[in-house]
């Protein structure tokens, strides 16, 4: 079964290196996960209708209206993720890279008032931040397979004389000769590469990926007579995102005559901000039965990016052996891009005393994610913000996300467990993730102390670049990520 993550495939299917924002990118900042604390985790996520949990403030901020007693939270995680990787090839082997890394999933404040008005028994302000996806990641692959990366810079450097090549991917290959000119005078625009069409090659790849959405949320609850409630977030995610993949090819068998070996390194980083608004209810159909629903407008983000390419080459020529060394110039680019809007409906069967079961189903469309290159004139780039619009359109769809869990009390302590279910966002070639948590706790008057398990496995395919002859070099990749998270409160 082909579980989906986001797609790896997608971020690298962009002609240059300057056009770094990608389909993928569009996915990556959507496509995300209900985080904050171990307790919302532990229940999968499914929190909207229950309330009285720091998290709701970034799903359903009605449940802030539950709150009888001021709080403070605070969750460090530990997130370990195991990727094994395996370029397809005969003979090639599956390599397995673990990286792990500490980051605090949540922390936050509440405040809960009683108003002047009767009619409303309680009111409550919070504040703090919520972790909402994590982009950590260690890709490590090698083998041999048909084709050169040289293939992609002659298809981007055909039909163009030197000066016109980008100085990030053909251009760099030009200066530093993995890509010539066999007859500059007669026929400057034509170019060949030290390999022949379809030749084996032994090449191999590392990629290093960190980074997180991380949302900065204000909210403000009322409690109607304790039946109705209701609440709005003003939500600022934080994001940030850095990339870099080394890649190889060396002439391992001693076949090839004239090329020794390469190594063409891509480094981005990017940084975002931005902003949203999350309105809910709750509706407290009876002692047992709550009901929620809430609605979060689209995420309007602002981007910057900085990239750069290296490029060494090395080859033999008449007994003489070249070493070549380019850098590229350092590339910047702004933008935005807008988010889908998500809709939530939620409900939450209360025990008494016992516990409770929660359900929730939200809805988002991703082809209503769009791309905005307005900060800049130059034609080039609005035909690709176009071009990757329409592309956003065609190749994503919408989804139904899915989270269920339940709550058993006994005494001061707590067990908890759920399952979560997300649809992939594009329309073919991959399936719907799932996800499985556990957690625990115990609560004091004043203190309490929660624990949670997640645990994620996913499968995709990457592919390092692609020609237009169409022979893909494809990479199967598996993930899987534990998490494991500590929330400590105290109510005051």
């Amino acid at each position: 079964m082909k579980y989906f993550t986001f797609s790896l495939l997608a971020l690298f299917l962009t002609p240059f290196v300057l056009k770094s924002q990608t389909l993928g990118d569009a996915v990556r900042y959507s496509f995300l996960e209900v985080g904050g604390t171990a307790r919302t985790v532990g229940i999968g996520g499914g929190i909207g209708a229950i309330g009285a949990d720091f998290s709701v403030l970034s799903t359903n901020p009605a449940g802030l209206a539950t709150f009888r007693r001021s709080e403070l939270t605070f969750t460090p995680a530990f997130v370990s993720i195991t990727d094994e990787a395996q370029l397809e090839g005969t003979g090639n082997e599956t390599f397995s890279q673990t990286r792990s890394n500490f980051n605090f999933n949540n922390i936050g404040l509440v405040f809960p008032a009683r108003p002047m008005n009767p009619d409303w028994t309680n009111t409550a302000f919070g504040i703090g931040l919520n972790r909402l996806a994590g982009f950590y990641q260690n890709i490590n692959y090698d083998g041999t397979s048909a084709g050169s990366i040289t293939d992609r810079w002659l298809d981007q450097a055909q039909g163009l004389a030197p000066n016109e090549l980008d100085g990030f991917e053909a251009g760099l290959a030009f200066d530093a000769e993995a890509i010539y000119q066999p007859d500059p005078d007669n026929d400057p625009t034509n170019y060949l590469s030290d390999f022949d069409l379809g030749e084996s090659v032994y090449k191999s790849q590392s990629i290093r990926r960190k980074g997180a959405y991380n949302e900065i949320v204000f909210s403000y609850a009322g409690n109607y007579r304790e039946k109705l409630m209701i609440g709005a977030t003003l939500g600022v995610p934080i994001i940030s995102f850095e990339e870099t993949k080394i890649y190889q090819e060396s002439d391992e068998g001693g076949t090839n005559l004239v090329f020794n070996e390469l190594t063409f390194t891509e480094k981005t980083r990017t940084s975002g901000a931005g902003i949203n608004l999350k309105f809910g209810l709750i509706y407290r159909l009876n002692q047992t039965v709550r009901l929620g629903a809430s609605v979060h407008t689209p995420t309007g983000i602002g981007f910057d990016d900085s990239f750069s390419t290296t490029l060494d080459y090395s080859y033999t020529l008449s007994g003489a052996t070249y070493a070549n060394n380019k850098v590229s110039p350092d590339g910047t680019f702004e933008y935005r891009l807008r988010t889908p809007w998500r809709l939530i409906g939620s409900a939450g069967f209360i025990f008494g005393k016992s516990g409770f079961l929660a359900a929730e189903v939200e809805y988002l469309d991703y082809t209503k994610a769009k791309y905005n290159f307005n900060n800049t004139d130059n034609s080039g780039d609005l035909e690709y913000q176009a071009e990757l619009n329409q592309q956003i359109v065609n190749e994503l769809t919408s989804a139904l996300n899915i989270r269920l869990g339940g709550e058993y009390a006994y005494d001061i302590f707590r067990f908890r467990g759920g399952y979560s279910i997300m649809q992939a966002p594009y329309k073919e070639g991959f399936d719907p993730v799932g996800t499985l948590s556990v957690g625990a706790g115990i609560r004091w008057e004043d203190v309490f102390l929660d624990l949670a398990f997640k645990r994620q496995l996913s499968t995709s395919e990457y592919v390092p670049y692609i020609t237009s002859s169409g022979n893909l070099q494809t990479v199967s990749l598996d993930d899987a990520r534990t998490h494991f998270l500590l929330t400590m409160g105290f109510k005051f």
